[in-house]
């Protein structure tokens, strides 16, 4: 029985390494992502079911008592999920990069396109992108982009540091097409959001 129950013990103690090294894996990521960018952070984690029907918020469990302030950027090791909206004594509401009032100034890695990076609204199932229609209220879109600058599928889009809010270099989202509109001088980009909407933690 001895035998047995050191067995089992040793299996349930293997079948937690893998999740613990995933975890350790996205901690190691976001420290490294700090030295970079020179910030320092909050570990807080994200929480379900505080009662609002709102599917682009998202609650954090560290508030004012942590240091966390309104306006605080929130990432994760893959890229930017949001931005604080409100703060009390132990969490957080943060608005996702989904939320109709996300903006971030952005800019390509070989910065020769730059724009505001918004969620993606779509008007019509007929467009260019209706074949992301399943995903289509977790994606984005880079307006304002000069119309002699092209994108190509699969450029990595960062943030641009401009407005003080996001610091410069943090990965907003991957381009997937190019959106046609009516104007003439820019140009738009959907894109595929850096962090999936069921990891914003």
């Amino acid at each position: 029985e001895r035998v047995e129950l050191r067995r089992d013990t040793l299996a349930l103690a293997a079948a937690r390494v893998p999740t613990l090294e995933s975890e350790n894996d996205r901690l190691r990521a976001l420290l490294g992502f700090g030295s970079k960018l020179q910030w320092g952070f909050i570990p807080a984690e994200a929480l379900q079911g505080r009662g609002r029907a709102e599917d682009f918020t998202v609650t954090l469990s560290a508030g004012s008592n942590a240091g966390v302030r309104e306006h605080s950027l929130v990432i994760a090791p893959e890229g930017i999920v949001g931005l604080v909206q409100t703060v009390d004594p132990t969490m957080s509401l943060v608005i996702l990069f989904a939320h109709p009032d996300f903006r971030v100034s952005a800019i390509s890695a070989n910065d020769s396109a730059f724009g505001i990076v918004q969620p993606h609204v779509t008007t019509s199932s007929t467009t260019k992108e209706a074949s992301y229609l399943r995903s289509e209220r977790y994606l984005l879109e880079m307006r304002g982009v000069p119309f002699r600058a092209t994108l190509n599928p699969g450029a990595i889009i960062y943030s641009s540091g401009l407005g003080g809010i996001y610091p410069k270099g943090i990965p907003v989202g991957v381009v997937l097409a190019e959106i046609k509109t009516s104007e003439t001088w820019a140009r738009t980009y959907l894109l595929r959001p850096a962090v999936t909407p069921t990891h914003p933690r």
